[in-house]
């Protein structure tokens, strides 16, 4: 069975084509997981498995629109038991508010690649990166692992709900990435691309996280990820997730405002 559909406008570039497979069910309640294969990143092609356990005759599954958790296309499956849905989407969009796979990296924002069963959002579920290029990384806000077993290679995310896998962006590729020190709960910084320095991306960070820990008496984390895109073909912008904040810039790197004041209300030094 097959399916192709547009997207709006930041989607248009997504068609997915889906096929379903049924095998028998477990007895007990089993975690939604998902499979996202890289195999050929020059196509910007992102090959998706999603395993639905404990189907009891159908299941109806969605697409988000964009990062916001409702109905944008809806499928309704009939079976029992394990469910499988396999289908490719096509992303190679610049900026936090996509996703993009190249021969670079991958940057993915899971609501625009993964589907979800609306009467579950509030299930565990893993996602699963297995044999990425040789040299590439991963990195995400959401809790990870990375396990090598025979020449086999793999990334693993896990969250608590669908809604807080989809609030992770997760980079995939070559980077660099580093803490910030002396701070409490622990920040961490992904850098992809070129055109920056990294005293200078420690220092801003740095001072912008001393500012808002102290206005907000705290932080509502345990960890918190950067994930920066900066140089030729970054694309612009920034959006913040719950544990994290993508940002992507083309030019290069700063933050500086105007004469006496930075992005968020930070004072300037």
């Amino acid at each position: 069975m097959t399916f192709t559909s547009a997207r709006s406008r930041l989607l248009s570039a997504a068609c997915l084509c889906l096929f379903f497979s049924l095998t028998f069910s477990a007895t007990t309640r089993a975690t939604i997981q998902y499979e996202v294969h890289l195999d050929h990143p020059e196509k910007h092609l992102f090959q998706v498995t999603m395993t639905i356990p404990d189907v009891p005759g159908e299941v109806l599954v969605r697409m988000p629109a964009w990062n916001a958790l409702y109905q944008k296309e809806t499928w309704r499956i009939k079976g029992t038991g394990i469910i499988k849905i396999s289908y490719s989407t096509y992303w190679d969009e610049a900026g936090p508010f996509a996703s993009q796979l190249n021969a670079e990296h991958a940057f993915i924002n899971p609501a625009m690649i993964l589907f979800y069963v609306p009467e579950r959002r509030s299930e565990n579920v893993k996602l699963s990166i297995p044999n990425p290029p040789d040299d590439w990384r991963a990195e995400s806000s959401s809790s990870g692992a990375f396990e090598s077993m025979g020449g086999a290679r793999s990334f693993f995310f896990e969250a608590p709900s669908y809604d807080a896998l989809a609030d992770g962006p997760i980079e995939v590729g070559k980077f660099e990435e580093f803490q910030l020190t002396g701070l409490r709960p622990a920040v961490w910084v992904v850098v992809h691309g070129d055109n920056w320095k990294k005293k200078q991306v420690e220092g801003d960070l740095k001072r912008i996280c001393q500012y808002e820990l102290k206005l907000m008496e705290g932080a509502p984390f345990e960890r918190y990820t950067f994930i920066l895109h900066v140089g030729k073909g970054a694309g612009g912008g920034g959006m913040e997730h719950a544990n994290s904040t993508a940002m992507h810039r083309w030019i290069p790197w700063t933050i500086r405002g105007s004469n006496t004041v930075a992005p968020f209300g930070l004072p300037k030094a």
